[in-house]
């Protein structure tokens, strides 16, 4: 609905979060740094400028309570029945998932039109984070091999994730090139 009226384009797409959070911090930063310096330097017109942005410092924190109330459902629950199809190779990317409970199969397309699975997933296994980080269509299809919950996150929650904690970078990073070296070797050897 936001995305209709394109009144905040940001929202709509999710990574408002990770822009709010970058902002509260530079806000928090700025009376610090300001304060730092006020007091180090114990110049009257920084002093003066320190007690004026004060305010600062209750914006900032403002700012880190909203988005801990629009986090708190980063990881929403969804069920899927045996055969059911999760999402399908060549689909924009708008979520990452983990398994719960169940298991998943990887198909992928060759271009000759088989398709293959390249491995099955279960409980603690992620798969849609390819096509979120590298901004492609997904390049396989996943199934459900028997009944399976899953979280669900959503691209912003992600992004948000991704961006603040270095070690959820290294572990996706490493999950993604590892899946892209699978890719590659399933397409040379059709």
């Amino acid at each position: 609905m936001l995305g209709r009226f394109k009144v905040m384009p940001a929202i709509a797409r999710g990574d408002w979060r990770t822009r709010v959070l970058h902002l509260a911090q530079l806000c928090i930063g700025a009376v610090a740094l300001l304060g730092f310096l006020a007091f180090t330097l114990k110049w009257p017109l920084l002093l003066l400028g320190f007690a004026s942005v004060m305010g600062l410092l209750a914006v900032g924190v403002a700012l880190y309570a909203v988005v801990a109330l629009f986090a708190q459902r980063t990881l929403v629950e969804e069920e899927f029945a045996q055969g059911d199809t999760i999402f399908k190779q060549g689909e924009p990317g708008q979520h990452v998932y983990v398994v719960k409970s169940g298991s998943v199969e990887v198909v992928h397309m060759k271009p000759g039109g088989q398709h293959e699975v390249l491995k099955v997933l279960g409980p603690g296994d992620h798969f849609g984070e390819m096509a979120l980080l590298g901004k492609a269509p997904r390049n396989a299809t996943i199934r459900a091999v028997a009944p399976t919950r899953v979280f669900k996150m959503s691209s912003g929650n992600f992004a948000a994730l991704y961006t603040t904690l270095p070690g959820v970078r290294e572990q996706f990073t490493k999950v993604m090139e590892s899946r892209l070296e699978e890719l590659r070797r399933s397409e040379s050897a059709s």
